[in-house]
């Protein structure tokens, strides 16, 4: 069963109201779902609305910080818990770790790093976590094409849904997470 997400996304603060309105909605639904939420730990961009939105509405909020980046400023320090690892190598690990699910929130370079390493391991067996997209406002359209791209090359062999869905609302996101979660025999092996 699924009780604990990990969310991966923008720590920029520098981007379109629309995704922190979004991130809102997303942190309502998983709280209203009684998921505990995992994530990066910063204060900042969609992050730190992630957190704050989920606190608010008396949701469980872990996160994982690497130590050089645990500062004033950039951690969040009203959580339920942080956990602090060496590094960002551990960050993904523990994050990975923690959750039994995973969804890729809007956001960079970091996020797109996080995101491809887990549908990785879910194509080498290390897990068999359900792996969603929230593709608010199509945002993730020109990575889903890539991967199809690849996918009709033969660069990957299994097929794209067997690794992960995509949704263009939290709410879709949530209700594929409990429809997800009912089906969800494995312990995680991570």
């Amino acid at each position: 069963m699924v009780r604990s997400v990990v969310v991966f996304c923008s720590s920029s603060d520098k981007i379109s109201p629309l995704y922190f309105s979004e991130m809102t909605l997303l942190a309502e639904e998983l709280v209203k779902n009684n998921f505990k939420i995992i994530y990066g730990g910063a204060r900042l961009g969609l992050m730190g609305r992630l957190a704050d939105a989920a606190l608010k509405l008396g949701g469980e909020v872990v996160g994982v910080i690497p130590e050089y980046l645990n500062k004033p400023g950039i951690v969040h320090e009203s959580l339920s818990e942080l956990i602090i690892v060496n590094d960002l190598l551990d960050r993904k690990k523990k994050m990975l770790s923690l959750a039994d699910a995973v969804i890729a929130a809007p956001g960079g370079m970091g996020t797109i790093d996080e995101i491809t390493e887990v549908i990785s391991l879910k194509q080498l067996d290390e897990h068999k976590k359900p792996i969603l997209f929230h593709n608010f406002v199509d945002y993730w359209r020109p990575l889903l094409e890539y991967f199809e791209e690849l996918h009709a090359r033969g660069m990957i062999s299994q097929e794209l849904s067997d690794l992960y869905t995509y949704h263009e609302s939290a709410q879709a996101v949530a209700q594929e997470l409990l429809a997800t979660g009912r089906g969800l025999n494995e312990a995680p092996r991570v």
